[in-house]
C-alpha cells in the first residue's frame, strides 16, 4: 500500500489543481493582501540558507522546483550544502503538518542572466537530491502552454514569506495579494522610468498604478499563479524584482527617482520553456534538447512528422517541439493526421498537438484518440507545436504535411477542415445541388487583427436536430455563439474577435440542396468596439431591423430558431 501510494504521488499528480477550496476560487478578489490559508498554494517553497528564508519557489515535478536566478547567483557549489528546500510550508515557527526538508543537488541559473541587467532572464531552476513526496498540501504548479497567452487584466495571486510592506518585518506565515497582469507596452514604458537600459525583455508586469499591493523582499522566486481556461492554475511568472515595495507609479516622469515605483516585474515563464523544458529534460537523463525527436524547420515540400521516432514506445513527459513547414509559391499547405494517441483531455490543456498560422494564430488543438479530419490551409507556412507536462503520456502522433495546389474542392470545409483568410463564399459541396447524407464540413476562418468577422446566415432546413450550422467563437469549441437552422434566411452573425468556427452537419435522412454563405470582415475602427454585446463600429443598416440580445444582432421569423450558447441564454419564435 505504501508503495502503491508512493508511485501514484509521483506519477499521477496532475498540475495545478489545489485539494484546499476557498482561496483559489477565480472570483474570489483578495484586496491588499493577506494570510493564506494552509494548502490553498500547495507548491509553495520556502528557500532557506542554514534554515533561514531568502527566497520563495514553486514545485513543477517531483525533483524540480522553480525560481529565480539573482537568489542564486553568487551561490557556490561549496555552498550547496548550506541551501534547504521547505515544501508543505506554512508558519516558519512550527513544524507543520505535511512539511518535508529537502537537499539541493544542483542550482541551474540561466546563462543568459547578468547583475548588471537583473530584470532579463532572471530565472533558476533546482535539481533536489530526492523526489517530493507528494499529497493534499503538497502538489506542483502546471506551466503554462506554449500558445496560452493570458490576458492583461487577468487576476493572478503572488505568495510568499517576503516583508509585508517596505523596509517591514517579515511574516511567520504564507501571505498571498491579488495582482492584476499589465498590458505588454504599459509594462515597457513604466519600466523605461526606472531602469532605462532593460536588455532582452523577459518579463511581464502586474500590479495597480496607485500601488498599496505588491510582491516585496523575500518572496524573489516565488510563482505569479494565474487561472487558466480549464480551472488549472499556471506559473505565468517568477518573482523577480521591484521599484520599492507597493509604491504609487503613476506620474513616474514627474517624480525625483529615489522616489519612483513600479508595479511588480515577473519573469515570463512562457517565453523561457524551451529553456525549462531542455533543462528538465537533462535531468531526467534524457536528450538535452526541449524535443524527443528532431524538430524545427522542415526543408522537403512532403514528409511526415512522427513523436516518438520509435513506434514502439511513448513520448517523453516534459517535451516542448516547434516544426515550421513552408511550402512553394502558389501552394497551400495540406497537414493529414495518421496516428494520435496523445493524453486526453476535454480542452486538451495537458498534453497538446497545436496547428498555428503565425504567433497566437492557433487553427486547431488536438489530443486524445480520434483522428482529426486533414487541415487545408491558404497559407504557405504552418507550424505544428507539440508540448506534454509531467506525467501521463502516450504512443504519440504522425503529421503527413504536403505542399498542394490550390484547389477550390478541396477548400469546401467537408472531409477536410479549411482555413479562411479572406473574404468570399462558404458553401456545402455541389452547392446549389443537395448536400449527402451524414455530411460533416469544417471552417476556421481567420480575419486580420482588430477586425470581427460578419457571416451572412443561409437558408437552413427546418430541425435543428436534423442539419445545422454551428457558429464558435474559439477552435476549442468551448463558446458557442448559434446554432442556426430554420425554413428562412437568419440575419448575419457576427464573431467576437477576429477569429470564427463553422461546423455544419447532416443527418441520414432528408438531404437539401446545401447553403452558400458569405464571410466579410469589418473593422473595430478604434476603443468603441466592445467585446461582449453592444454595437461594433463600421455595421451598416443592413443588419436591421434587429433586436439586441446579449451578443449577438438578431431579427427572426417563424420557423427559424436561433438557439445560443449557455452563457447567453435562449431564442426561439413566440
Amino acid at each position: 500500500a505504501t508503495l502503491l501510494s508512493l508511485t501514484n504521488s509521483i506519477c499521477c499528480v496532475k498540475c495545478g489543481f489545489p485539494q484546499e477550496e476557498n482561496i483559489l476560487s477565480r472570483w474570489l478578489r483578495i484586496v491588499g493582501g493577506k494570510e493564506a490559508k494552509y494548502g490553498s498554494y500547495p507548491w509553495m517553497v520556502s528557500v532557506r540558507s542554514k534554515g533561514i528564508h531568502f527566497c520563495g519557489g514553486a514545485i513543477l515535478t517531483d525533483r524540480w522546483v522553480l525560481s529565480a536566478a539573482h537568489c542564486f547567483s553568487t551561490h557556490s557549489k561549496e555552498s550547496l550544502k548550506n541551501i534547504d528546500l521547505v515544501v508543505g510550508e506554512h508558519d516558519q515557527t512550527v513544524l507543520d503538518a505535511d512539511e518535508q526538508v529537502l537537499n539541493v543537488e544542483a542550482i541551474k541559473v540561466h546563462e543568459k542572466f547578468h547583475h548588471s541587467s537583473p530584470m532579463s532572464y532572471d530565472i533558476a531552476l533546482l535539481l533536489l537530491v530526492r523526489e517530493i513526496h507528494f499529497g493534499p498540501r503538497v502538489q506542483p504548479i502546471c506551466l503554462p502552454l506554449p500558445s496560452e497567452i493570458i490576458p492583461a487584466q487577468t487576476n493572478c495571486i503572488v505568495t510568499g514569506w517576503g516583508r509585508i510592506k517596505e523596509g517591514g518585518c517579515t511574516p511567520a506565515t504564507l501571505q498571498q495579494v491579488d495582482l492584476e497582469l499589465l498590458e505588454a507596452h504599459r509594462c515597457q514604458h513604466v519600466l523605461k522610468t526606472v531602469r532605462p537600459v532593460v536588455k532582452g525583455f523577459t518579463v511581464v508586469c502586474a500590479g495597480p498604478e496607485r500601488g498599496g499591493r505588491d510582491a516585496c523582499q523575500g518572496d524573489s522566486g516565488g510563482p505569479l499563479a494565474c487561472p487558466g481556461v480549464d480551472g488549472r492554475w499556471v506559473v505565468a511568472g517568477v518573482t523577480s524584482w521591484g521599484k520599492g515595495c507597493g509604491r504609487n507609479w503613476a506620474s513616474n516622469g514627474g517624480k525625483p527617482p529615489t522616489k519612483r515605483g513600479s508595479p511588480g516585474v515577473f519573469t515570463d515563464t512562457r517565453l523561457l520553456l524551451p529553456w525549462i523544458k531542455s533543462i528538465i529534460r537533462q535531468g531526467m537523463r534524457s536528450s538535452g534538447w526541449p524535443c524527443g525527436v528532431p524538430d524545427g524547420a522542415l526543408t522537403s515540400d512532403r514528409g511526415v512528422i512522427s513523436n516518438p521516432g520509435d513506434s514502439g514506445k511513448n513520448y517523453s513527459n516534459n517535451e516542448l517541439c516547434s516544426w515550421v513547414f513552408v511550402a512553394p509559391p502558389g501552394h497551400a499547405v495540406l497537414l493529414e493526421f495518421l496516428n494520435l494517441d496523445v493524453e486526453s483531455d476535454p480542452l486538451c490543456s495537458r498534453d497538446q498537438l497545436t496547428v498555428l498560422t503565425g504567433p497566437g494564430q492557433v487553427v486547431g488543438r488536438f489530443c486524445g484518440h480520434e483522428l482529426p479530419s486533414p487541415l487545408l490551409m491558404p497559407t504557405r507556412s504552418a507550424t505544428l507545436q507539440f508540448t506534454s507536462d509531467t506525467s501521463v503520456t502516450g504512443r504519440g502522433f504522425s503529421v503527413r504535411f504536403t505542399a498542394v495546389k490550390p484547389d477550390p474542392g478541396m477548400g469546401s470545409g467537408c472531409g477536410v477542415t479549411a482555413l479562411l483568410q479572406d473574404e468570399g463564399l462558404v458553401q456545402t459541396p455541389q452547392y446549389p445541388e443537395c448536400y449527402g447524407n451524414q455530411s460533416r464540413c469544417h471552417w476556421v476562418i481567420q480575419a486580420p487583427k482588430a477586425h470581427v468577422i460578419k457571416v451572412r446566415s443561409p437558408q437552413m432546413s427546418e430541425g435543428c436536430v436534423y442539419d445545422s450550422l454551428t457558429v464558435l467563437a474559439d477552435v476549442d469549441g468551448t463558446e458557442k455563439i448559434a446554432v442556426l437552422c430554420g425554413g428562412t434566411r437568419p440575419p448575419p452573425v457576427l464573431s467576437y474577435e477576429n477569429l470564427m468556427v463553422l461546423q455544419f452537419h447532416s443527418d441520414g435522412s432528408v438531404q437539401h440542396r446545401g447553403f452558400q454563405a458569405r464571410v466579410s470582415f469589418i473593422s473595430r475602427q478604434g476603443e468603441g468596439a466592445r467585446r461582449r454585446g453592444g454595437a461594433y463600429p463600421g455595421i451598416t443598416d443592413e443588419l436591421r431591423p434587429v433586436t439586441l440580445l446579449s451578443s449577438l444582432l438578431i431579427h427572426y421569423s417563424p420557423p427559424y430558431s436561433l438557439f445560443m450558447g449557455p452563457r447567453h441564454g435562449h431564442a426561439s419564435p413566440s
